[in-house]
């Protein structure tokens, strides 16, 4: 005889209370999903929002098709955003950059949802909600082609919000996910490899002083940034991510302190309230490795004098962790208030993310008859080079770039943020040169693109005739057959490899 109390569907059925609070957190996890994906909606509509996603869809491109990063495709970043590029080539079957953008869009609610997880632990269910809306909305509020646009930085996101979250945990297996998603977001954004500093001692502190839990943290961050090595030549890797980077993080900027002034006001302008309420927050104990994530955020943000607007997605989670909890304790009134203060500024930004610069495409429209050109001489095989910082031109033509450089920049030194001209030379990547002529005598390729003549992106100031090794190349072995929106377009005389003495390439620097 079986009793009410061990009746088969009574024990299959969860009390009322447990099920609603599934039903509760799920209707959270599909409203944050939904707001996100509202949030990255002008990039789910079209494709490029910033050159550096036609770079690193460069690489992707190369890739998807066989190719090594660091040896056929490169450019001085970390491995993995090219790789989620190629793989969803792979899947997708084409080169459009809209399922990047979903993918970002996912990222973004992913990581929102992973703060408010914790902050739901430490202040309860509506400073979760917080915590989440502040994080997309901050994530939102920059401009255009640093919000929208799937790059380093926002897919760094979600791997770095679960490391913080995850060191804060007394466990000796939140310890190894808070080192191995370091190591990730590491892979996507080599900034956050400062960030180790943070999670050792969160790991220390939240898990009663245990030193081992922060070795652990240390030592799976370190095993999962050099794993990398199993599917890319782990030198070149290192060079390209870390070592050769030296001029981007030291060298000299034009006025780094109106700069700087600048893009501090623009960040406070969009985030006002969750500045306001980390400093209403206060100093708290239990918060010490959240202030150090912000210090570190802040160091990123501002090394290398350059300021880029996605720079602050390394500032946004700890500034959310530590803003969210101080909602609790405001009044009802200055709760809307203050909703209506962070949602003026992400509506214009997102509203400005509606226009497109360079037409309904976004794409810079001078590219379109190059790559016209590009495909009218070449077959998909053959290599082009495209002097200058032009990356659009090879993921358009679906060409891929002969000397392997993605940007002729590590060449001569040139980054945003910094004048222009020839005493850039001194800021070039050390070994570029070599790498790029020895493939260029390796696999010559098709084309020789040309922009310093069209001025394209400020490439007057950089001739070829600056590195006479590369105006050499050009002159033995290739003709001019056009000049299109200025640009000159070369084509190579002669079929296959050249020997490297008829150039007569320098030593590397």
């Amino acid at each position: 005889m079986i009793t009410s109390e061990t009746a088969p569907n009574e024990e299959a059925t969860p009390p009322p209370s447990r099920r609603s609070g599934w039903t509760a957190k799920i209707s959270f996890g599909l409203i944050v999903f939904a707001g996100a994906l509202l949030a990255h909606a002008p990039g789910l509509s079209r494709g490029l929002f910033d050159p550096d996603e036609a770079a690193i869809a460069t690489m992707g491109m190369v890739v998807a098709r066989g190719g090594v990063l660091y040896r056929d495709v490169i450019d001085r970043k970390p491995p993995l955003a090219p790789l989620l590029y190629a793989l969803s080539f792979l899947v997708t079957g084409s080169r459009r950059l809209e399922p990047l953008h979903l993918l970002t869009a996912a990222e973004l609610a992913g990581a929102a949802l992973v703060i408010a997880h914790e902050v739901r632990r430490r202040a309860g269910s509506q400073a979760a909600w917080w915590a989440a809306g502040l994080l997309i909305a901050g994530a939102i509020a920059l401009r255009p082609n640093d919000a929208q646009a799937a790059n380093y930085s926002q897919l760094a996101l979600l791997p770095a919000c679960g490391a913080i979250v995850a060191a804060r945990r007394d466990s000796l297996r939140a310890a190894v996910l808070a080192g191995f998603l370091l190591g990730v977001a590491t892979l996507t954004r080599q900034t956050w490899l400062i960030g180790v500093m943070p999670a050792a001692l969160a790991a220390w502190w939240h898990s009663g002083r245990r030193v081992s839990r922060a070795v652990v943290v240390v030592a799976v961050t370190a095993a999962t940034v050099a794993s990398i090595g199993l599917f890319v030549p782990f030198g070149p890797f290192v060079h390209w991510t870390f070592s050769g980077n030296g001029s981007l993080l030291f060298g000299s900027s034009q006025d780094p302190f109106q700069r700087a002034l600048v893009a501090v006001e623009f960040f406070v302008i969009g985030h006002a309230v969750l500045i306001a309420l980390a400093i209403r927050r206060g100093w708290k104990r239990e918060d010490f490795d959240l202030w150090l994530w912000l210090l570190t955020g802040l160091i990123a943000f501002f090394a290398g004098f350059r300021y880029f607007g996605h720079y602050w997605y390394q500032v946004l989670p700890p500034l959310c962790l530590l803003a969210a909890p101080a909602i609790t304790s405001c009044l009802t009134y200055i709760k809307v208030g203050l909703a209506a203060i962070v949602l003026v500024p992400t509506f214009l930004f997102w509203q400005q993310a509606w226009r497109p610069i360079h037409g309904a495409s976004n794409i810079d429209q001078r590219a379109f008859p190059l790559v016209a050109e590009v495909r009218r001489t070449t077959r998909q095989s053959d290599l082009i080079t495209v002097w200058g910082s032009f990356p659009e031109i090879y993921w358009l033509s679906g060409r891929a770039p002969g000397g392997a450089l993605v940007l002729s920049d590590f060449l001569v030194g040139r980054t945003a943020g910094r004048s222009d001209g020839p005493q850039r030379l001194k800021d070039a990547t050390p070994g570029a040169l070599h790498t790029f002529l020895t493939s260029l005598h390796e696999h010559p390729p098709k084309l020789f693109l040309d922009t310093s003549t069209g001025g394209v992106r400020k490439y007057q100031y950089y001739p070829i005739t600056l590195i006479p090794a590369v105006a050499a190349f050009v002159q033995q072995h290739y003709r001019p057959i056009a000049t299109i929106e200025g640009v000159t377009v070369y084509e190579r005389v002669g079929h296959g490899p050249i020997a490297e003495g008829r150039a007569s390439p320098p030593s590397p620097p």
